[in-house]
């Protein structure tokens, strides 16, 4: 007798299932709504002083209090994740930052009345260290979850979102904040907070292994040495002193010394080198600042594609050398346009061209830290924010010695030292090159 013929749906191969996206949409969400939060309080800073009586001075320091316990816990968070898992990093981040968002509502209001500007700093400096596990577990999952091949894309991804946040802020928060006011838009905010977080305490996981969602297809694309395990710890000083990180972190310093001073002196130099009114200068920066939403990512794909083009040292190094040349020629042709649509234009394509670095460089310290991953990076992001802390300062000292166009100039000078350190940094391509080919 014979067989029944086979059917062409039982030859056909199994696609993968999606998850994997799934996960890097809810880091994305946790990403924008991170840096939502940093600009909510900057885009109603005249309602809190005005309800607080607040200085300027003030506002200044629970700025600064925010950024303080980010970079002071970056590294901790780092190793949270390394050694209990992204999962529950992100957990803690999520539901922490949600209580602080929302807790910055009684702030100088009900029994803190008469603690105002110490309750301020300690929630927002609190705000800050929540956050510092946030990006090393971000990466250490994306490491876990994405094929080598486009590991530099999702983190792009990740990454990119930070901009729908800042770009949102300004608008969503203030404009719910003269609906219903400020204390009660930071509640709503922290509500958003924790709906994600529970989204991710539910539907996340560290692998795809772990994950009843996910096929033999979609867990064959991640081979088990791709997923990096949890450190045994008894070489993670002398690992410390790896040269290679050290030089990537020193190169990702003046990435962050570049990105941080357009963040905070762009909007002044149109207003002062260009004489533009407050408000079309508010819109001008908006659209500078637009450039990162893609070239962020694009950086990523960019990377990914050229590592299985031209090899893997090549690949992850040319864009962010040829993004911060780029970057420095740009912002010296900005400074000497004739007029300010050229300006504007030059503008953006430097802060494009610096973007295209973001996710080359912070996925090349996430395969240098190996099963590290989660500390390398934040040995590389803190860094990064170090760089940024210097930037609003120095520019601000030079500016006034030499005018807004040399202020600016500095940050040209530093990317090209940025660059010369990536001649240092010999990359070699982690234990996963045979999933590169997948």
């Amino acid at each position: 007798m014979s067989s029944a013929p086979l059917t062409a749906d039982a030859d056909a191969p199994v696609r993968p299932t999606w998850v994997r996206w799934r996960i890097v949409l809810i880091l994305m969400g946790f990403t924008a709504l991170n840096h939502f939060h940093r600009q909510s309080l900057p885009a109603v800073v005249h309602e809190i002083m005005r309800d607080t009586a607040l200085s300027e001075t003030e506002m200044g320091w629970i700025f600064s209090a925010l950024l303080s316990g980010y970079v002071f816990f970056m590294v901790p968070g780092g190793r949270l994740a390394d050694l209990r898992g992204g999962w529950l990093a992100l957990v803690i981040t999520g539901f922490g930052t949600a209580a602080l968002v929302a807790a910055t509502a009684s702030c100088g209001a009900g029994l803190l009345a008469a603690a105002t500007f110490s309750s301020f700093v300690a929630v927002r400096f609190l705000f800050g260290a929540f956050t510092g596990p946030l990006f090393p577990a971000a990466g250490r999952i994306l490491v876990a979850w994405v094929p080598f091949r486009s590991q530099a894309w999702a983190n792009g991804l990740v990454l990119g979102a930070t901009t729908v946040g800042i770009t949102l802020a300004p608008v969503a928060f203030g404009t719910l904040s003269d609906e219903i006011g400020w204390r009660p838009a930071c509640v709503i905010m922290g509500a958003v907070t924790a709906l994600l977080a529970a989204v991710w305490f539910w539907y996340g996981c560290d692998r795809p292994g772990e994950h009843p969602g996910t096929n033999d297809a979609e867990r064959a694309l991640v081979s088990p040495s791709e997923t990096h395990t949890t450190p045994r710890g008894g070489d993670f000083i002398e690992w410390l002193k790896n040269r290679d990180l050290v030089l990537l972190t020193c190169n990702y310093a003046a990435v962050g010394y570049y990105e941080y001073m357009l963040f905070y002196w762009i909007n002044h130099y149109f207003v002062k080198v260009h004489g533009c009114s407050e408000d079309k200068s508010r819109v001008l920066t908006s659209i500078v600042t637009a450039a990162m939403l893609f070239a962020m990512p694009l950086g990523g794909l960019l990377s990914d594609r050229l590592v299985r083009a031209w090899g893997y040292r090549a690949g992850r190094t040319v864009v962010p050398v040829i993004g911060m040349l780029a970057s420095a020629g740009l912002l010296v042709a900005a400074t000497r346009a004739e007029n300010l649509t050229q300006a504007v234009v030059l503008f953006f394509l430097a802060h494009a061209a610096i973007s295209l670095c973001e996710a080359p460089t912070w996925v090349a310290g996430l395969e240098i830290g190996g099963e590290h991953c989660a500390t390398a990076a934040s040995i590389v992001n803190t860094g990064g924010n170090l760089g940024g802390l210097a930037a609003p300062v120095v520019t601000a000292y030079v500016a006034r010695a030499f005018g807004w166009n040399a202020g600016f100039l500095v940050a040209s000078g530093v990317c090209v030292v940025g660059v010369l350190l990536w001649s240092g940094i010999r990359l070699k391509r982690p234990e996963t090159e045979s999933a590169g080919s997948r």
